[in-house]
């Protein structure tokens, strides 16, 4: 087959209907073309003539090889960056058969090997050390400046690892974890120093990272990027995994940062007149259950902001039956604004007399989120304590007229006969309030009620003594669980809800039927106690609370899930591998058998994630049965 070497203009070229690449070869043809205009075509095409010249047209050339470079040249043509008379270095074929072009092209594709990544790396590292910016390789190149960065970062991992990649010893995945810094020294700490430890992308960042803030940690999201970096933060960024927030690299100027802006909305709380201000950096539900609370009081709107509120909730009204039909982000918009100007409206009407802010405090706290949440009107367990002591010492709050001489006995008749006369009195109420289940309800309310908000240590009439159980005092984490957060969230509304303490009996007894029944539900609940105590034999206690997970179909799923602080690190290593066994598989759990136990109890919380998997003690199904001890595996 006799060939030889030519420039060709582009017009007199055409794709050949021999070339083999008919799947994708348009693909990254700007990419190609962006480094050919850069570059300059760096591999001839090869071509065979079909037409030969004459004085009416000129010859005709086929590309039976380098279609891509082909297409490649016609889009720089098409965009007028080089000329259809553009001269193209060809290598032309004689005449053969037909089979011997296909061969050609086949060759041409087959017969070749790709450019390792690591070598890519080092070579777009070595024009940006030459001066080139990553813009302007991006450019030459025909990649997205983005690409480029993420490849000269690669670049910029330990030697060590790069080699270790090209050995492939670790992965691509592990590699780009590693960029996550410029510490080599850290990084090859982690890889070489620690041979049998989890190296999974997640563990490597995690271990890098473990010095950092993470963007969603609620500090950083209270402060936000922009005051941390103004008051001379860094924030690390992970560009291969575009939806992380990054680090914040100063994890003691974000905690003063923190404080600072906490105590700036303390001193604004301080100056409204509350009795005491205190701050948390995180908002503890179980904490704050503990507390009483004093409702704000009722003030009358302006005929103004009256009428703005009627006309919102008219609209309001009409929007919600609209999107009820048809969505439509325009009215999304609107009602949210409405709901907005409604609750600021509704937040004017409810206001704390100067009185009460003297009586009663406030605490500042960082939702999950990093919102600034303030809970007002809160009485401490032991004001609420004091108050009810000197009440049942002779300081009752009922008007003065509604009291009883001396200690609250009848003048004029003996111990005798008033015990005898009580006795009657009793059996009468006994009977009357056998016969009105309705205000037998709202005695009963009335009892739970009144010692769980309001009067805890006084003596009751009604012989019923509902005890609060504090889960704080078994669980140092249970307060931030998401049954706490509800039960507080409930128990809030009920403080708002409720009458103040003297107002409460008249109350409960014009109440609806139904009101009372929810308000016996949260009070009974209140005094559940299912906690495992050492030592102690459960009996019927602990028969009665299985029997009430099967009537409410508990499933622990929907409220707990294995962590390693919560579970994983009060495991043995054994006990750690046969939950991942069967959770996972055996073959999953092998893998663990060679970790340390802090490392097998992290690995173990990542397996299970989302794994819905109880052990038998929060098992619906669960019985007390008795289990031999499982035999650990390894040393600790």
């Amino acid at each position: 087959m006799s060939e030889n070497l030519m420039t060709i203009p582009l017009c007199q070229l055409k794709r050949a209907t021999l070339n083999v690449r008919k799947t994708g070869r348009k693909a990254d043809i700007a990419q190609l073309a962006a480094s050919i205009e850069a570059h300059g075509l760096l591999e001839n095409l090869v071509v065979r003539l079909v037409r030969v010249g004459s004085e009416e047209a000129e010859p005709l050339y086929e590309v039976v090889a380098g279609g891509r470079r082909y297409d490649a040249l016609k889009l720089l043509a098409k965009q007028h960056k080089i000329a259809m008379d553009y001269p193209v270095p060809c290598r032309v074929l004689g005449e053969t058969e037909i089979a011997t072009y296909v061969e050609v092209s086949l060759a041409e594709n087959i017969v070749r090997s790709p450019l390792h990544p690591a070598d890519q790396f080092d070579a777009f590292a070595k024009l940006q050390k030459e001066g080139l910016t990553a813009e302007e390789i991006a450019a030459r190149f025909g990649l997205p400046a983005k690409v480029v960065i993420q490849r000269l970062k690669l670049g910029a991992v330990s030697p060590r690892l790069m080699a270790a990649y090209r050995a492939e010893e670790l992965t691509l995945d592990q590699l780009m974890a590693f960029a996550i810094t410029d510490d080599h020294a850290a990084q090859e700490a982690f890889w070489f120093d620690t041979p049998h430890g989890h190296r999974s992308p997640q563990a490597i960042r995690r271990h890098l990272t473990s010095a950092l803030v993470e963007g969603g940690d609620r500090r950083a999201l209270f402060i936000g990027i922009d005051a941390y970096e103004a008051a001379g933060g860094t924030v690390i960024r992970d560009l291969f995994q575009p939806e992380s927030e990054g680090y914040f690299a100063d994890s003691k100027l974000l905690d003063r940062l923190v404080a600072e802006k906490l105590d700036t909305e303390a001193a604004k709380v301080r100056a409204e007149g509350w009795s005491w201000v205190e701050v948390m950096s995180e908002t503890d539900y179980g904490a704050l259950a503990k507390f009483g609370r004093v409702k704000a009081g009722e003030i009358a709107l302006s005929e103004e902001d009256e009428a703005r509120l009627v006309a919102l909730s008219e609209r309001y009204d009409e929007l919600v039956a609209a999107l009820e039909d048809q969505e439509d982000e325009a009215k999304s918009a609107e009602l949210d604004k409405i709901v907005e100007e409604m609750e600021a409206l509704e937040e004017q009407h409810l206001q704390w007399s100067d009185e009460d802010r003297k009586a009663v405090g406030v605490i500042l706290s960082l939702t999950p989120d990093g919102e600034l949440e303030v809970n007002a009107g809160l009485v401490r367990p032991e004001d609420r304590k004091r108050e009810e002591t000197d009440d049942e010492d002779g300081e009752p709050s009922r008007p003065a007229e509604r009291r009883e001489k001396g200690n609250g006995r009848p003048e004029g008749y003996s111990d005798t006969l008033l015990t005898d006369l009580s006795a009657h009195r009793t059996a009468a109420l006994r009977e009357m309030l056998a016969g009105n289940p309705k205000v037998a309800l709202a005695a009963l309310v009335y009892r739970l009620a009144k010692h769980l908000f309001f009067e805890r240590y006084a003596s009751p009439c009604l012989h019923l003594q509902p005890s609060f159980i504090d889960l704080g005092s078994f669980s140092k984490t249970v307060g931030e669980s998401r049954a706490a957060a509800t039960l507080l969230a409930r128990h809030t509304q009920w403080c708002e809800r409720l009458p103040e303490a003297e107002h409460l009996w008249s109350w409960l007894l014009e109440t609806e039927q139904e009101v009372l029944l929810d308000l016996l539900a949260y009070c009974v609940a209140l005094t559940l106690d299912a906690v495992h105590r050492k030592n102690e034999s459960p009996g019927r206690r602990m028969i009665e609370a299985r029997d009430l997970a099967t009537a409410l179909a508990l499933d622990m799923t929907d409220w707990w899930q294995p962590t390693r602080a919560q579970f994983f690190d009060h495991l043995t290593k054994g006990q750690i591998i046969e939950v991942v066994g069967e959770a996972t598989s055996a073959s999953t759990a092998k893998y663990l058998t060679e970790l340390k136990k802090p490392d097998m109890a992290q690995r173990a919380e990542e397996l299970l994630r989302d794994k819905r998997w109880l052990p038998v003690p929060l098992r619906r199904e669960a019985e007390e049965v008795k289990t031999e001890p499982v035999a650990d595996v390894a040393a600790e």
